[in-house]
């Protein structure tokens, strides 16, 4: 197995109060790269473990498909409404979601999760959803 040296990284993974300690691994000619933020099969992965890329990652995501469910909203009945947003919304949301769903910056998912809802009833903007 040969490593391909130019689309491998390294990461350290640190606390809040570990101090920084720069690594370096070196192959011959060419030196790893230490990476600071991974995308790794769609999940971005910083050395901290907050998920705060992750999520500032998957929210224009969610966006689109807020537009898409409004955009078809007044030609769709309430099961294919449904369908749309577990096919769009509730796969991108649930998407690995026991790694970063404790994170302090998941609350933000909450935000685009409630605008779907509220277009998929028919909701104002301010009405509350949590019967739904």
């Amino acid at each position: 197995m040969v490593l391909n040296l130019e689309k491998t990284n390294i990461m350290a993974f640190l606390t809040i109060n570990q101090p920084y300690c720069a690594l370096t691994v070196s192959s011959k000619d060419k030196c790893i790269e230490e990476a600071v933020n991974l995308k790794f099969l769609a999940i971005q992965i910083d050395s901290h473990l907050n998920w705060r890329n992750h999520i500032d990652q998957i929210i224009p995501k969610l966006s689109v498909a807020c537009y898409m469910v409004r955009q078809i909203y007044h030609i769709c009945n309430n099961d294919t409404l449904r369908s749309i947003y577990f096919i769009y919304f509730h796969s991108i949301v649930s998407y690995v979601i026991i790694l970063w769903g404790n994170s302090s910056h998941s609350r933000k998912i909450f935000t685009p999760q409630k605008r779907i809802i509220r277009i998929m009833i028919g909701a104002h903007h301010r009405t509350s959803v949590e019967s739904y």
